[in-house]
């Protein structure tokens, strides 16, 4: 714990071994039901022998549960670093793209491979579904969120890779181009963006917020790998953009607002977490590839890895130059940053005027537009089972039998007696204290003759042996249900809680993050990489 900061951290510490190790999968988070589901991931250790099954962790209960496997037509394309959201208020998760490999599906045996495959599960009904994708264009390490816009909410994907040629090649999916998914209609839309259009990256995170009024919803995109061509100065990002809708404009906030400048120690596949009514967003996790910048991952004692930002600014004000901050409990809703209001009109509360792109629809979007003005409502889902609640207190134990008349006179005789013994100690003690307490003090009148004005007062000689202050208890003591979070899993069934706080920075000022101008080209640095696991 450092300067206050007070989020738990759930450790999971231990698993069944029936639970695989993966990396570069989903979890998909269900606020209702207080579970995460894992979807996809390349096992860490092995190659899977089994089918794909779906694994929840219940929160409440503390154990994993297999929920088996999806029921298809055809088997399931288990894959890791693919897209994923997971929705509690529609209670759905999504997953996109992503590679196949030896160590994510059984009984592969070619090259690793992406592929366009796109799936639904419903959390209450336990089904999968295959649904379209937006062409038949493999795609993997891009990044999607959920936004409550059209009749039940809409996807939006960007970047990552694509394979352009069908024949295994790779290329970047440009940031300027972001696809758009309508659930209700299985409709697939592409729209151009404007503005300080981030560089070309891959395995980066987004999280989502909006307008009170939903008039703009914004995208914030952190860090990621560089995807060449063309070549640029990093191997990994360490800067926050943002993409305001209906707009379609991005806009970067940090470590400058316009150029390609980028925090020194970039990082990627980290996990971007929505809190507190999206007023703050976790970055977890994450990989850096300069071994040498390793040790950056847990600056604060219990971080782990974990940094906060504000989406509406430092101290949730909408006006202030910086993003990144400690964890504030008490925001209870977001704000719009003036970085987007300048842009979108409004101010921080919403009523933005700016409803579509500068460059208009690209054709045939002419239904995106009115998509992105309606604002469903969400009927509240109901949990599918019973939750768990804090157990009521014991009862007090029985209260013992009256006493008889007898029992009464005895205890009070012997009460008597007992007390009288007491007072004589005392007086017999008493004049043997006040006995030594003059020799002491003729011993000391003889010693201060002697040592003259040395000698200390024992009161003031407490050092080591002193009395020490004593800690308070945390104040803010409770945690909440977060959305998604690093797919890397270490399972658990005991579980602990250790009062770390997702922030880097020093309290009472915005960190000072240097900033890299001038990098080494890519490849120059040793292959290995040093992982840092929330």
């Amino acid at each position: 714990m450092r300067n206050g900061e007070l989020w738990p951290n759930l450790n999971i510490t231990t698993k069944d071994p029936k639970i695989p190790t993966v990396h570069g999968g989903v979890l998909w988070g269900d606020s209702v039901n207080k579970r995460f589901f894992v979807f996809g991931g390349e096992y860490t250790v092995g190659v899977p022998t089994d089918d794909f099954h779906l694994f929840s962790y219940d929160i409440p209960l503390d154990k994993w549960d297999d929920f088996g496997k999806p029921q298809l037509s055809s088997p399931l394309n288990t894959t890791s670093y693919g897209a994923g959201v997971g929705i509690s208020e529609t209670g759905q998760g999504y997953y996109y793209g992503g590679w196949i490999t030896k160590g994510s599906m059984r009984g592969w045996t070619q090259d690793k491979a992406m592929t366009s495959s796109f799936y639904r599960y419903g959390y209450d009904s336990n089904t999968t579904t295959v649904i379209n994708p937006p062409d038949t264009l493999p795609r993997a390490e891009g990044a999607m969120v959920w936004i409550p816009a059209g009749d039940t909410g809409l996807l939006v994907y960007f970047g990552g890779l694509v394979s352009p040629y069908g024949n295994g090649t790779t290329a970047p999916q440009p940031l300027d181009t972001i696809l758009i998914y309508d659930p209700s209609t299985n409709d697939w839309f592409t729209q151009t963006a404007t503005g300080d259009i981030p560089q070309n990256r891959r395995q980066h995170c987004v999280g989502a917020a909006w307008a009170a009024d939903r008039s703009s919803y914004n995208i914030y995109l952190w860090g990621g790998a560089s995807v060449p061509p063309p070549v640029v100065n990093t191997s990994a990002f360490g800067d926050l953009h943002i993409l305001t809708l209906p707009a379609f404009v991005w806009v970067k906030v940090f470590p400058d607002r316009h150029g390609n400048a980028t925090y020194a120690h970039g990082h990627y596949a980290s996990s971007c977490n929505m809190v507190r009514s999206n007023s703050q967003m976790f970055v977890i996790g994450g990989t850096y590839p300069n071994p040498e910048d390793s040790n950056l991952c847990d600056l604060a004692q219990h971080a782990w890895a974990q940094h906060n930002l504000c989406t509406g600014t430092k101290g949730n004000t909408g006006t202030n130059d910086a993003y990144w901050d400690l964890f504030n409990p008490n925001f209870t809703t977001n704000v719009v940053p003036d970085d987007i209001y300048n842009i979108t009109g409004g101010d921080k509360n919403g009523g933005a005027t700016v409803l579509s792109p500068k460059l208009g629809w690209d054709v045939p979007n002419s239904g995106l537009e009115t998509l992105l003005a309606r604002k469903p409502t969400f009927a509240a889902r109901s949990p599918t089972r019973l939750i768990p609640t804090q157990t009521s207190s014991p009862l007090p134990p029985p209260s013992p039998p009256p006493l008889s008349t007898g029992a009464i006179v005895g205890i009070v005789t012997g009460s008597a007696v007992s007390l009288c013994i007491i007072i004589f100690v005392c007086c017999i003690r008493g004049r043997s204290v006040r006995r030594r307490r003059e020799e002491r003090r003729r011993s000391r009148v003889t010693q201060a003759s002697w040592y003259g004005s040395t000698m200390v007062s024992p009161e003031s000689v407490q050092g080591e042996w002193g009395p020490r202050p004593v800690a308070g208890p945390p104040l803010h003591p409770h945690t909440q249900f977060m959305g998604p979070a690093p797919a890397e899993l270490a399972g658990q069934t005991a579980v602990s809680i250790s009062p770390g706080v997702p922030s880097e920075l020093p309290v009472g000022g915005e960190y000072e993050w240097p900033v890299r101008t001038d990098h080494p080209a890519p490849g120059s640095h040793p292959p290995r990489h040093a992982v840092c696991h929330s």
